[in-house]
């Protein structure tokens, strides 16, 4: 009896696995909702940076500029006149202080993924809200007062803030800047925000931010045009003026050019290191 044939036994075929999902960059996947809740929102901070900024302000004018002491005021302050306080020496502080603010503003906004155009907007609207809510604590206080020409200032600072910020060629060419030098550290110690007698303002025009003078010794030369207001006597009816007022023009070095060939800091942008600059005065006593 022949031997039976074997059949074959067919195995089933390999089922195929599904296809692997394809991993996702990193910025795309998304977190699970519990760890959102950990970290804080973009807007969440910039609202707590404001929320601290106010709190600061209305503080500090609580301790050194007597807010809330008096029923609120405003007035006629005047400019750069002999007869103001300051010999407008506050008017530009004012100016400074919110244009300087505007782009620290920004860059906290840009660090916390906000885009280049709307952090610059939002950077000089903080500003100029925190400009002008010291303005209004100003008007509770018995020796300032709501003043309109700090108003007008406030609002110019935060109009430069944001044009240099939406404009960066522009940047590259001026900037607006701060120089203090105190007589002795007595005023240190002082309120150094309303110590103006030590103080210059100027614009410093530099000529790295022009083509023609890159890769050249005279990328660091810059050329300034400044005002400054010398003298802590007061404005008194009957008693010689102790304060001179003075315009001046000059030559200075580029001190942020070169600070920035070692570490990317813009600081000196926005501040004039002292003794770095030549001057020559146009006095208005």
């Amino acid at each position: 009896m022949p031997a039976p044939t074997p059949v074959a036994v067919q195995r089933p075929a390999a089922v195929a696995a599904p296809p692997a999902r394809a991993a996702q960059p990193a910025a795309l996947q998304s977190s699970s909702p519990s760890k959102k809740s950990e970290g804080f929102t973009k807007e969440q901070k910039a609202l707590m940076l404001n929320a601290g900024a106010a709190t600061f302000i209305i503080g500090y004018g609580v301790g050194f500029w007597d807010y809330f002491q008096t029923s609120p005021k405003a007035g006629d302050e005047g400019w750069f006149g002999p007869e103001t306080k300051h010999r407008g020496a506050d008017k530009l502080g004012h100016f400074w202080t919110t244009y300087a603010l505007g782009h620290a503003f920004a860059f906290a906004y840009r660090w916390w993924d906000y885009d280049a155009e709307t952090a610059n907007a939002l950077g000089a609207l903080s500003s100029l809200g925190f400009q002008t809510l010291m303005e209004v604590g100003d008007s509770f206080s018995a020796d300032n007062g709501f003043s309109y020409e700090d108003a007008i200032m406030n609002l110019a600072g935060a109009g430069a803030a944001y044009v240099l910020g939406r404009y960066p060629e522009l940047a590259r060419k001026i900037d607006f800047r701060l120089e203090y030098r105190p007589s002795s550290f007595d005023d240190i110690s002082g309120d150094i925000l309303t110590d103006y007698e030590s103080q210059r303002y100027l614009m410093a025009l530099k000529l790295d931010g022009f083509d023609v003078f890159q890769n050249s010794y005279l990328s660091y030369l810059e050329l300034h045009v400044g005002y400054e207001m010398s003298g802590s006597n007061p404005n008194i009816p009957g008693q010689p003026d102790g304060r001179r007022a003075d315009y001046y023009f000059g030559a200075g070095f580029n001190v942020s050019k070169l600070v920035q060939n070692f570490v990317d800091v813009r600081v000196f942008d926005y501040f004039q290191l002292p003794y770095t600059s030549i001057t020559i005065k146009n006095g208005d006593d």
